[in-house]
């Protein structure tokens, strides 16, 4: 396609404020990633999504001339479709859409004021849409990590050894980290575990390396190549596996709330932004626990005054300079300390009660940020991998 001759942006065709701009709009109820048949938003065409996407945007550009910016950002784009169906059944493209003069037909031959519509963000009522897809997407990945981590009645046998495991996820990634070095990541960092370990199980029955994705004549080969390769692990740049991994999605919002995917340009400027996406969290998601014991509330204001008056940690005044990324960090570092006996401010350890350590040494209170701020051990090739630094891979 030639570059274009002329943009127009319809962002002032509507005076609404953001809520207005979806006030009629039924709560998301396709948020997953699962496999869907979608209707194309201006014929009859039917697609599956996300399976056929590349497809799909295909016809909507060669047939209907409409290009939608940035989808690869768009936190699920069944239900960004479903939203703009509604909309285009009402009104033209014309009211919606920024119009860009091309001089190309969609076929790629030469022709001149050729127009297309674009739909973005450039449109207030499309970026309102936008964040509101990507707060409800994190809080339903969140509820369903919460969810995965309470639930008791995990069953699975190990794909390896066979031995059954019963009770938490954590204690089957656990056996697989430790008994067969298989780093999948952090459990506090993976959510829709089963899918996960049915994807990894999958694999390994059908003699797939887990990183590199060759084939192998048999098992025995197949496990010797993972070990000498240091293929026990996941590919990072594998993202096919990203909806696995919480750091994902709230790299994602974060980059939202500033215009960027990096993280490291996230400033103070945005802290009023961030506040109130993090107290945005309703009652609508599963009961929030304290960080520190079993009080559970549906209301994460009432936990967090149960902290600051029974346990004496101040949480919002204690991150009130920190993002929202920063926040996550600070409830997963306190969490896996408490879960393994560890004082989050010295690291002295209590097989009996670290919470009596905690309150007699008046340590509920957070460590300096090089303590909890620590990134991810990144390994960038197999020749530059050695023991030590597999075992502290994520």
């Amino acid at each position: 396609m030639s570059a274009a001759r002329s943009f127009h942006c319809n962002a002032e065709k509507t005076k609404s404020s953001h809520l207005q701009a979806i006030e009629y709009y039924t709560p998301f109820d396709q948020l997953d990633d699962e496999p869907c048949a979608m209707r194309c938003l201006l014929c009859t065409k039917i697609y599956t999504l996300p399976t056929n996407e590349k497809t799909f945007l295909s016809h909507l550009f060669e047939e209907h001339r409409l290009i939608i910016g940035d989808v690869q950002r768009i936190p699920s784009l069944k239900c960004y479709l479903k939203y703009w169906g509604v909309k285009f059944s009402e009104a033209s493209l014309n009211t919606f859409c920024s119009t860009l003069s091309m001089d190309c037909t969609p076929d790629g031959k030469p022709s001149k004021n050729e127009c297309y519509f674009l739909l973005s963000d450039c449109l207030p009522e499309d970026k309102a849409l936008r964040m509101e897809l990507q707060r409800a997407k994190l809080e339903w990945v969140l509820a369903q990590q919460t969810k995965e981590r309470a639930d008791m009645n995990f069953k699975r046998g190990c794909m390896f050894c066979r031995l059954i495991f019963s009770g938490s996820r954590a204690t089957y990634l656990k056996h697989l980290s430790q008994q067969h070095n298989i780093r999948l990541g952090k459990p506090e960092n993976l959510v829709f575990v089963d899918q996960l370990l049915d994807r990894i199980e999958n694999n390994i029955e059908n003699l797939i390396c887990v990183y590199c994705r060759k084939v192998f004549k048999d098992r025995t080969v197949l496990k010797e190549h993972m070990r000498k390769k240091l293929h026990k692990r996941i590919n990072r740049n594998d993202e096919s596996y990203d909806r696995f991994y919480m750091s994902n999605y709230l790299k994602q919002a974060a980059g939202d709330s500033t215009g960027t995917n990096n993280l490291s340009t996230i400033s103070s400027d945005n802290s009023d932004n961030e506040e109130n996406t993090w107290s945005d969290w309703n009652d609508e998601i599963s009961d929030v626990n304290c960080l520190f014991c079993d009080y559970l509330d549906k209301h994460f204001a009432s936990v967090i005054q149960h902290m600051k008056h029974v346990h004496a940690f101040d949480f919002e005044d204690l991150t009130r300079t920190l993002n929202f990324y920063q926040r996550v960090k600070i409830v997963n570092y306190v969490r896996r300390q408490i879960h393994t006996g560890h004082c989050i401010f010295c690291d002295a350890t209590s097989a009996d009660n670290i919470l009596k350590h905690m309150r007699e040494a008046q340590h509920f209170k957070l460590p300096e940020k090089r303590i909890w701020d620590q990134p991810d051990i990144e390994v960038n090739s197999d020749e530059e991998c050695d023991e030590q630094t597999v075992k502290r891979h994520p």
